[in-house]
């Protein structure tokens, strides 16, 4: 027997513990990096992934067990990637094996192999007869109908063929291959495969020919191969943002490389995901949630093989292997959805930024209105800024303005003023939009006679009142329950405080008695294919009102805009979260900047009871960067982001003793291991104190230098885990948060 010992690897094993687990390799076997072993883990066996190479491991080769199985021929995760995960684990602070594991697929995490390359989906048209039939009112089946007016929209399919992948991200669910052919069978669809010649002229995405605005033009030409140089695109809402990403791909596609586009919620931007399929047919992979798991691995496949040359996907999809990797998009970069609220916590955004300069690629930032933080950058020169001032079609964002509710008496929530510009806009045939960023019906029950509220027995929160069924529900935790009929303590009648979507929706229809009323909020859109059915609603009228939340204003292109009404932003520019003005003023540009898009041209109206509040008067849809500059000063003056850097510590127990307690107790260690110049604030309850019946307290980290920040939590973790903590005890540590509430 030969005394030379085993190889040995070292392995991320998806359990909540800061390290690597050493393993020998049995004679004759062998891993490198970024394949996937199953090993044994106690009494039990876990997929894992090789990270590196343990030739000088610490502990006796012999006492240590063996890999159980290879199960990949290659490695899945390149050495960039791996890279990429192992930063972010020690940036964000969370457990390298949750985060390497957490980066696979669900099906490739429980160990099953890569797929097979698969034959290229086919592609599906509209034909003539399609058309026609459409438009007759032929097709009896909802479920034919559907798929033929996505072929049909020109929003939807610009290209006007789409595979069964994409229509399924569009529908919310994937047509079966039977139900495609009996389609073609009737001579409503016919097949098409990516090789087949380009289609009729007629069918084609019309902006792919538009020649670009100067602006859009600068832009394309800015971005530099193999510069991992990150470049904000800041352009005004219906400035042609997506044309320059596309224009940029087709350039990184030609030179044989990949793209990726990170997009904030892939439910609520179909457009974007169609659009790109048309100008790419045959070479996009959607990655999301929302797929079924076969379907999301098998995207997931193509990308890491190299067949996919656009890989489309929500944050998660930031962590897609990528052979050829040439382009990184990071659209609505501003979108709060791009940071991960529990478990790994990670901004997408940031690690996307972060990822270009580990691959030596370029990185686009888009967006109408960027965050701080990315416009400070720009500023100082680190990122190259790229302004889109102007529409293609010459058209100006509309201007804002404002509607005093002091002296307009709201009548649940709809002033005169409102009203009589909604009044105008359909008679013009028009359509109006209606934002308010609260659903349900009222925002709490209560009772004036002996001050009695419906409060959340689970949490510091009021129970929203949701019309239909009726129910009272925390939109915190989910807890519901029935509307009481009376006050429970004194039995008078009980008011209906506030307003909500719901409410809303019933005032406009009372208001507005013959006119197509659209509801788009989490309640109306609860089914698969709801918002598509909604969103195709809504570009198939003319005069016509659409109440919503903030869904209003996710990108979405309706031409027939004549209106956006804002019926209380007040809550956001007096709220205690660091980033809730900022926010704020997002939402009513975003929105506003759906208003105008068409030759009528548009107005945005917003009912404040503060107009005098420095942000509203200076509030301009053309000039974003001016709008948030006394933002800028306000934050430059204490020292937050992005001049200064936060991390917070949540402590979370069942009882509130408890979690004061813990929480005090996990503040010395860092206050011992702070760093000059950090400052260790707090504990104090959370703003929302009990939340699903546990207590929050939170202690918040402040420092002007980044690695002395790191240093301070570091050390602090390590005297954490000599701490005898109980084990129901929650601990979340939120690096770079974007909310303190």
């Amino acid at each position: 027997m030969s005394d030379t010992p085993s190889p040995i690897v070292r392995v991320a094993i998806d359990r909540p513990l800061d390290r690597l687990f050493d393993y020998r390799l049995p004679a004759g076997v062998e891993a490198v990096p970024g394949m996937r072993v199953r090993v044994p883990f106690g009494p039990t066996r876990l997929t894992g992934v090789v990270m590196e190479d343990g030739a000088d491991s610490e502990f006796d080769p012999a006492r240590l067990r063996a890999v159980a199985e290879v199960l990949d021929p290659t490695p899945l995760l390149p050495p960039s990637l791996r890279e990429l995960l192992a930063f972010g684990s020690r940036y964000y602070h969370h457990p390298i094996g949750e985060v390497v594991l957490g980066a696979l697929p669900p099906a490739l995490r429980r160990g099953r192999p890569l797929p097979e390359a698969a034959t290229p989906e086919p592609l599906w048209a509209l034909t003539a007869d399609g058309r026609a039939a459409l438009q007759a009112g032929a097709i009896r089946g909802a479920r034919q109908r559907a798929i033929l007016a996505t072929l049909a929209d020109p929003a939807a399919a610009p290209g006007g063929r789409l595979d069964r992948p994409t229509l399924s991200g569009i529908l919310g669910r994937r047509p079966a291959p039977r139900e495609m052919e009996r389609l073609a069978e009737h001579g409503w669809l016919e097949c098409r495969t990516p090789d087949d010649a380009p289609p009729d002229p007629a069918d084609t995405d019309a902006a792919a020919d538009r020649p670009l605005t100067p602006e859009q033009q600068a832009a394309v030409d800015a971005l530099t191969p193999g510069e991992a140089r990150p470049l904000l695109l800041e352009g005004v809402t219906g400035s042609g943002k997506t044309e320059v990403y596309l224009r940029m791909a087709q350039r990184v596609v030609a030179r044989g490389e990949q793209v990726l586009v990170l997009i904030p919620e892939i439910a609520l931007t179909p457009q974007l995901a169609a659009r790109i399929q048309a100008r790419f047919p045959g070479q996009v992979a959607l990655l999301h949630s929302g797929l079924a798991e076969g379907e999301r691995l098998r995207a997931w496949a193509s990308a890491a093989r190299g067949d996919a040359r656009v890989v489309v996907g929500t944050r998660s999809a930031l962590f897609t292997p990528l052979p050829e990797p040439g382009l990184i998009v990071v659209d609505e970069e501003h979108d709060a959805a791009f940071k991960q609220q529990d478990g790994f916590r990670y901004n997408a955004r940031d690690l996307a930024i972060k990822r270009g300069q580990v691959e030596g690629i370029p990185v686009v930032l888009g967006s109408a209105t960027p965050t701080l933080e990315t416009l400070e950058a720009a500023r100082q020169g680190r990122y190259t800024h790229c302004p889109l001032r102007t529409r293609p079609d010459g058209t100006a964002p509309p201007r804002v303005e404002t509607v005093d509710t002091r002296v307009h008496t709201p009548d649940e929530g709809l002033t005169p003023p409102l009203l009589d510009a909604m009044q105008a806009t359909l008679a013009g045939g028009q359509q109006c939009f209606v934002l308010l960023n609260r659903r349900g019906y009222a925002r709490t029950l209560a009772c004036d006679h002996c001050g009695w509220v419906a409060d959340c027995r689970h949490c510091d929160a009021r129970l929203t009142i949701h019309a239909g069924q009726p129910r009272a529900v925390c939109h915190l935790c989910g807890h519901h329950e029935p509307v009481p009929a009376r006050c429970p303590d004194c039995g008078a009648e009980l008011a209906r405080r506030g307003l909500g979507t719901q409410r809303l929706e019933q005032a406009l229809a009372r208001h507005f008695p013959q006119t197509p009323l659209i509801r788009l909020d989490r309640d109306s859109i609860r089914h698969k294919g709801a918002l598509e059915e909604a969103l195709e609603r809504i570009r198939s009228l003319d005069g016509a009102i659409v109440v919503g939340t903030q869904m209003l204003a996710k990108g979405h292109d309706f031409p027939r805009v004549g209106l956006v009404g804002v019926v209380d932003v007040d809550q956001g520019l007096y709220s205690v979260d660091l980033r809730a003005t900022e926010h704020t003023l997002q939402l009513i540009v975003q929105a506003a900047g759906r208003a105008g898009r068409g030759e009528s041209g548009g107005r945005v109206l917003l009912q404040t009871g503060h107009p005098e509040h420095p942000l509203i008067r200076g509030l301009d849809a053309d000039d974003y960067t001016a709008m948030v500059r006394p933002l800028l000063d306000e934050r430059a003056d204490s020292g937050f982001p992005p001049f200064g850097h936060l991390a917070l510590v949540r402590v979370e127990a069942a009882d509130a003793a408890t979690a004061e307690a813990r929480a005090g107790e996990l503040a010395v260690p860092l206050r011992q291991a702070a760093a000059p110049g950090v400052r260790v604030l707090g504990p104090a309850p959370a703003p929302r104190h009990r939340v699903n019946r546990r207590y929050r307290e939170q202690i918040l980290l402040q420092s002007g230098d980044r690695r002395a920040l790191h240093a301070t939590l570091h050390q602090a973790r390590r005297a954490w885990e000599g701490m005898n903590l109980p084990r129901e005890l929650r601990i979340a540590l939120d690096v770079d948060p974007v909310s303190l509430a």
